[in-house]
C-alpha cells in the first residue's frame, strides 16, 4: 500500500511504502519530524483500518483525480466555445463543450478510487478492498476541527 502523509505542519505530502515504513519520517519542507504508527493491516494491503498520523479511524472515498484538471479541461472547452459562440456558431459552441464535458465523464469513470483520512487528509493506494464510504461534509467538518485543535492549528 502506498500512503500520502501530509505533514501537520506545512501539508506537504509525504509519500511512503506501508510495507517497509519507518517509525518517524522527517518532512523535506519545515523539517517536522512525522511519527508513524501502522497497524499490520496497512502493512500487509489488507485494509485501511486506522491512520498511521492522526490514529483516527474514519476514511472516506475518492476518485483518484486531481480535481484541477478535470477543471482545466472544462475550460478550456468552454474558451473554445465562447470563440465559436462569438462568431454565431452555436451548434459547433454546444458541442465542444458537450465533447469536453464528455471526455471529462469519460477519464474520471477509468479511475480508481482511493481511501483519504477525514482529519489529516492522508491518501491510501493499494489492492486493499474498500469498505468507506463516500464523503460527508458534516463528518469532515467536526473531524478536520477536532484534529486542527490537537495540533494546534485553532
Amino acid at each position: 500500500m502506498r500512503v500520502i502523509a501530509h505533514c501537520p505542519k506545512c501539508d506537504a505530502g509525504l509519500p511512503v511504502n506501508a510495507a517497509e515504513a519507518p517509525d518517524s519520517i522527517k518532512c523535506g519542507r519545515c523539517g517536522h519530524i512525522l511519527p508513524f504508527a501502522f497497524s499490520d493491516a496497512l502493512r500487509s494491503d489488507a485494509r485501511v483500518d486506522v491512520c498511521p498520523v492522526c490514529h483516527g479511524p474514519d476514511f472516506y472515498i475518492r476518485k483518484d483525480f486531481d480535481p484541477k484538471i478535470g477543471l482545466g479541461v472544462v475550460i478550456v472547452g468552454a474558451l473554445i466555445s465562447a470563440v465559436f459562440y462569438w462568431y454565431e456558431r452555436d451548434l459547433i459552441a454546444y458541442s465542444i463543450l458537450a465533447g469536453a464535458a464528455l471526455i471529462d465523464l469519460a477519464v474520471y469513470g477509468r479511475l480508481k478510487d482511493l481511501t483519504v483520512c477525514y482529519r489529516c487528509h492522508s491518501e491510501y493506494r493499494g489492492a486493499y478492498p474498500r469498505t468507506a464510504r463516500g464523503f460527508d461534509l458534516h463528518t469532515a467538518d467536526v473531524l478536520e476541527q477536532e484534529y486542527e485543535r490537537r495540533i494546534g492549528r485553532r
